[in-house]
């Protein structure tokens, strides 16, 4: 965040850059994981939305407002989506077909299209889910976090968490065995 900060030309500046660092930098994580699948990649979004924040902290007004908000995410999802395109164009250049692939690593490319399929179904099944209970259980299986890190971040006891996650699960299995 120093960095950020020496280039920022006055005291006001930093003083607003600093408050909304703290205020939206998990909020802004958890957007780009949202969009990236992927917790490195959404750093690199969040650090690339403070670093473009730099060059219009003049267009933030209150940093409690919705639009100041709304700046921000708007920011990181385009950030986010730069990146993931930026990741495929490597991924497609450097990525051999799915037949020499499978030939590669021995496996059948039918047992590769299931296991894949089996992985999509349960990320539908996860976004069916009411957002309280999607939300901890991204964090906590997608994320990795610990139940203490998501209670520090959504604001509530680790407990709460702890019954949300169970919560969770079970509707999980009842939307997977109703497919």
């Amino acid at each position: 965040m120093l960095l950020f900060l020496i280039m920022l030309d006055s005291d006001e500046d930093r003083s607003k850059f600093v408050q909304l660092y703290h205020k939206y930098r998990y909020f802004l994580w958890y957007l780009a994981c949202e969009r990236l699948q992927d917790d490195h990649l959404a750093e690199d979004a969040v650090q690339e939305t403070f670093l473009a924040l730099t060059h219009h902290i003049d267009k933030v007004g209150c940093v409690e407002s919705a639009a100041t908000r709304n700046f921000l995410a708007t920011i990181v999802k385009n950030k986010a989506t730069d990146l993931w395109r930026k990741r495929q164009g490597i991924m497609e250049e450097k990525e051999a077909s799915p037949k020499q692939e499978a030939e590669v690593f021995g496996e059948d490319v039918l047992d590769q299209y299931l296991v894949k399929e089996s992985y999509e179904r349960i990320l539908q099944a996860i976004q069916k889910l009411d957002e309280i209970y999607r939300v901890v259980f991204e964090f906590k299986y997608l994320h990795e976090l610990s139940d203490r890190e998501i209670a520090d971040l959504l604001g509530v006891t680790p407990k709460v968490v702890n019954v949300r996650i169970f919560r969770a699960r079970k509707k999980l299995q009842n939307l997977l065995r109703e497919e």
